[in-house]
């Protein structure tokens, strides 16, 4: 009898009206070091960037190509279309095992291009990939208790607030409380 293997995954490229969502490689490292060092995106995540190119790499790899490689997390790079340089990034990570229906969801964008929908697009893409391909049954967004854009995007999406993690994390000297979302696939069927 043959033994069945797993089969390959290849990462996915999405294609939207104005967008493309593609692997992010090693060679994106400056991108990744310049972005999440933007004040405004350090201070709508729950950690500061790193400190050089070096750490900027490793970061890469451990949060983009490893999660991808362990089947725990698929975070895609946002372009324009046309356009190969990276604007942003979205995706899904903690992908549960073994049965793998539920995942949390984490983007960010070049605040040059906020307020013009490329967000809400890339996460529509994303999140239909999510329960039509990956299966998922529940997807989470957890979102520090300050950043209202953020919670403002992610209700327009149909996500709903369940609660508060208070003193979640630590940044910056000081405690802070996230606000967790979720939405259910049988909702986003419903939109």
């Amino acid at each position: 009898m043959k033994e069945k293997r797993p089969k390959p995954w290849s990462f996915p490229k999405l294609v939207t009206k104005r967008l493309v969502l593609r692997q992010v490689t090693l060679k994106d490292a400056p991108w990744y070091f310049e972005h999440f060092n933007t004040k405004e995106i350090v201070e709508g995540q729950d950690h500061g960037g790193p400190r050089d190119l070096s750490e900027a790499r490793a970061e890469l790899k451990l949060y983009f190509m490893d999660n991808f490689r362990r089947r725990s997390g698929i975070r895609w790079g946002i372009t324009l279309r046309g356009d190969d340089e990276l604007i942003g990034s979205a995706g899904f990570y903690k992908w549960t095992q073994p049965e793998r229906y539920q995942a949390e969801m984490g983007y960010d964008l070049n605040p040059a291009f906020w307020g013009k929908g490329i967000m809400t697009e890339a996460l529509t893409a994303i999140v239909q990939y999510g329960f039509g391909h990956m299966g998922l049954h529940r997807i989470e967004v957890l979102i520090p208790r300050y950043n209202r854009r953020s919670q403002k995007l992610v209700r327009k999406l149909g996500f709903k607030r369940e609660g508060v993690l208070r003193d979640h994390y630590f940044i910056e000297g000081r405690f802070s409380d996230d606000v967790i979302f979720s939405l259910l696939k049988k909702e986003w069927n419903a939109l």
